[in-house]
């Protein structure tokens, strides 16, 4: 193999044309690499879109979820709150059975969290980027609301079985949690259809709720003492 050096330009013709051969290469190479790098995002993006859509329509479950069941969680809140009052002036009630009321699954951000460290979400357009952080900002609030729903639900539980056994201190605990409950069911479901106005506008289909989880929420309640002395989610 013979390695010759390169010629020297003689003329400022020559130069510019060593020198525009070099340039094309240059934005060549840089044009294709471009072009794979936006390849590889576009087909990043496709993927987290989908993966994003699927965690957002189990959310939207919850959210269709709450807004059907929000009567039926009102009414056995007033009707608990009943009781209790009727307890407190030492009436005679009857057992509580389980109050274990269903209000929903937990909410998840699993996919946005990976797709975020990813880097994936940079790529979406900006518009489309923004209607998903604000989808996820507020599934934020509500899954902290949902979580404190909980608490309250475990404090009213005092209730189950005999109310006639309970203190004054009994009374007033069940009290708070149950104004406590109503307040967060109503931030729960009024933003439960904001979400849902979200997202519609991102293309998700309606949510979805199981005839059988709206039928138990809704069931009425029993009067008969426990089994357990206390119930857990």
């Amino acid at each position: 193999m013979e390695i010759h050096p390169p010629k020297a330009a003689h003329n400022l013709r020559e130069f510019a044309i060593e020198l525009m051969t070099i340039v094309a290469g240059i934005v060549i190479a840089i044009s294709l690499e471009q072009a794979v790098e936006s390849i590889h995002w576009h087909h990043k993006v496709e993927t987290a879109r989908e993966s994003l859509r699927e965690e957002l329509q189990e959310a939207d479950d919850f959210y269709q979820f709450r807004v059907t069941a929000n009567e039926c969680v009102g009414q056995r809140l007033s009707q608990l709150n009943d009781i209790a009052e009727a307890a407190a002036r030492h009436e005679h009630s009857e057992s509580v059975g389980d109050l274990t009321l269903h209000i929903g699954h937990l909410l998840a951000d699993d996919a946005w969290q990976s797709e975020r460290a990813a880097q994936s979400l940079v790529h979406f357009p900006l518009a489309e980027r923004k209607a998903y952080s604000q989808t996820y900002g507020q599934q934020n609030d509500i899954r902290g609301w949902v979580n404190q729903e909980l608490a309250a639900w475990a404090a009213i539980r005092l209730l189950q079985g005999d109310p006639g056994t309970l203190t004054p201190s009994d009374f007033t605990v069940i009290r708070q949690n149950i104004q406590i409950a109503r307040t967060l069911n109503y931030l729960i479901v009024l933003n439960a259809g904001a979400q849902l106005e979200r997202a519609s506008k991102l293309g998700l289909p309606k949510g979805r709720v199981a005839s059988d989880e709206a039928r138990a929420v809704c069931t009425p309640l029993k009067r008969t003492a426990p089994t357990l002395p206390y119930t857990t989610y």
